[in-house]
């Protein structure tokens, strides 16, 4: 009946009009920038991760503190212990990356996955958090939201704890799970204070 009624009424022209309207103003919205999205700012919160060592059947976990830095030169991550003492300061840019210990010991790498895996036992999935820490998938790899409303994305599954209900609000605390190899991984992160864009 409904299809009788639109071509009753000679509205299949207007109606294919609108779809390309529509579709014309689609493809001129830029593409995201996520530089722009996420700008300079500056992240605090609680940090707690439980580890195992798949190839030596070792487990671990710690508790503390973190402080995110992220500007236009890069991101800085430091990792506190709950004394707020800094145990590793973690940097990284588009090119490089390092990560300084307490004690001077400083290693360099192309990646902060890398280099965390190596020096930590655990990764820190740098690259992803920089979007994760907003509730939304990084760009530049396939992102799976599953039933459940968790995220997957580079082999790790992400569920957004968010102030309220929309998906519009900015996550209040980060539940991650990687399960390996290397290391099978449980992360949380409690956000406690944001500034800047």
């Amino acid at each position: 009946m409904r299809l009788r009624s639109w071509r009753r009424c000679g509205s299949w022209q207007a109606l294919a009009t609108w779809l390309l309207f529509l579709l014309a103003g689609c493809a001129a919205l830029p593409a995201i920038d996520e530089t722009r999205l996420a700008g300079s700012r500056a992240i605090e919160g609680r940090l707690s991760v439980r580890y195992k060592d798949l190839a030596r059947d070792k487990e671990d976990a710690l508790s503390g503190r973190f402080e995110w830095t992220q500007n236009a030169d890069g991101i800085e991550l430091s990792l506190l212990d709950p004394l707020g003492q800094t145990v590793a300061l973690i940097r990284s840019d588009a090119n490089h990356s390092s990560i300084t210990f307490r004690d001077g010991r400083k290693v360099e790498g192309a990646t902060p996955e890398a280099l965390t895996q190596e020096t930590l036992g655990w990764t820190v999935p740098l690259r992803g958090l920089r979007a994760w820490l907003d509730g939304r998938p990084a760009a530049g790899s396939r992102a799976i939201t599953l039933d459940d409303g968790r995220l997957r994305q580079d082999g790790w599954t992400i569920r957004f704890v968010r102030e309220d209900e929309t998906k519009a609000s900015l996550p209040k605390r980060i539940d991650l799970s990687y399960p390996g190899p290397p290391a099978e991984i449980e992360m949380r992160l409690v956000i406690d204070s944001r500034s800047g864009a």
